[in-house]
């Protein structure tokens, strides 16, 4: 679905570039998308057949009008004429991609056994810095049941240094 989403996303973040708003309606996206996920009933209302699209725009309208910029606020109301609005959060990982793709931003999930300091946050992101030649976005999560070690995510680009890994590679070789 993301892929039939993405000239979507790529007109929102037009219209954010436009105007140099990039960064702008990347958290203001954030925060929708926290709303989308959180009120399930107000998404049904904007994606059932038999609620208007005018009724859907007066309620986006009343909702948001006075919070959100009028270029940001129109395109809403555009992606409600084509019927797409209800997958605000797919838009936006859409958009997300455009943003990244722009600004040469890598997004890095790292999980680790136990918490990582400030300082190997840190020396890992600077490290993966100057190995993807971008910018990283690092994103941490703790999964005590690697044992030991790090397993890095960049895109296609997994490095896996964990003990569970290890005694997977053991293992197989025992049982081969």
């Amino acid at each position: 679905m993301v892929e039939s989403l993405q000239p979507y996303g790529q007109a929102l973040y037009d219209v954010a570039k436009e105007t140099n708003k990039e960064a702008e309606y990347l958290h203001i996206l954030e925060e929708l998308c926290r709303i989308w996920k959180r009120e399930k009933d107000f998404v049904l209302v904007l994606s059932h057949p038999k609620i208007s699209k005018t009724k859907k725009k007066k309620l986006l309208m009343n909702l948001f009008s006075s919070q959100l910029d009028p270029s940001l606020m129109q395109t809403l109301l555009v992606f409600t004429e084509h019927g797409v609005v209800f997958a605000l959060p797919k838009i936006f990982e859409a958009y997300q991609k455009c943003y990244q793709e722009d600004h040469n931003i890598e997004l890095v999930l790292v999980k680790s056994a136990s918490a990582l300091s400030a300082e190997q946050v840190d020396s890992l992101t600077k490290m993966l810095e100057k190995k993807l030649q971008k910018k990283v976005s690092l994103t941490v999560k703790i999964e005590p049941e690697l044992i030991a070690g790090l397993r890095v995510q960049a895109g296609n680009l997994v490095l896996d240094n964990t003990l569970l890994s290890s005694l997977e590679t053991i293992k197989e070789k025992i049982t081969s």
